[in-house]
């Protein structure tokens, strides 16, 4: 009989350690009623380092009748794309106190919702991921350069999920840590988005 070769380990998917974990009262501050994802982190697996067994890589231009980065990629899937040592996604979500049953967030005037990723790069970025974000950040959200909490940025708008007109998208990076994040919604005050940001980029890069 032929053996049967077991399936490549070529990412894992393990309960998040180090950068990543973001209060949802520290983007929320004083929220009615919120609700929070336990952000997990996919890392290379065991047989990651073999190219034939792992293959992967970034699509050629941005997808961008999909979301936020555009490479249509699932986390497992963006791993061995784009040779990165860690990816971490997650989200926050508050709206107000409803009477009677809750109305789905979607539809409620006063959501506010914050979804990130955080991708730590291998060395030297041999897949140019930062480069490729660029290019689609660029070109699906017609993003401009920007400044964040000190750090570079280019930011944009994309269609809202939650009944906002847009949703404020942000690209992000500092050395080896690359963040891109939404902000949607139209719960919004002014100053918020912008806070929200600041709490980002002290818990992500």
């Amino acid at each position: 009989m032929t053996p049967v070769e077991a399936a490549p380990r070529c990412t894992t998917t393990r309960p998040l350690t180090g950068k990543g974990q973001v209060p949802l009262d520290a983007v929320f501050p004083g929220a009615e009623t919120s609700a929070s994802s336990d952000p997990e982190e996919v890392v290379p697996g065991a047989d990651a380092a073999d190219r034939a067994r792992c293959p992967g890589e970034l699509p050629s231009e941005p997808r961008c009748d999909g979301l936020v980065p555009w490479t249509g990629l699932l986390p497992d899937e963006l791993v061995p794309a784009s040779r990165a040592r860690r990816v971490v996604q997650g989200y926050l979500l508050t709206m107000p106190k409803q009477a009677g049953n809750q109305a789905p967030p979607e539809s409620s005037a006063g959501t506010k919702v914050v979804t990130f990723s955080l991708v730590d790069l291998a060395a030297g970025d041999p897949a140019g991921l930062t480069g490729y974000l660029r290019v689609a950040f660029e070109a699906c959200a017609k993003a401009t350069s920007s400044t964040v909490a000190g750090v570079a940025a280019l930011v944009g708008t994309v269609p809202s999920e939650y009944g906002a007109g847009s949703a404020e998208v942000v690209l992000l990076r500092r050395g080896s840590h690359v963040v891109w994040a939404s902000l949607d919604g139209s719960g919004w005050k002014a100053g918020e988005q912008r806070q929200a940001l600041v709490v980002l980029v002290g818990r992500l890069l």
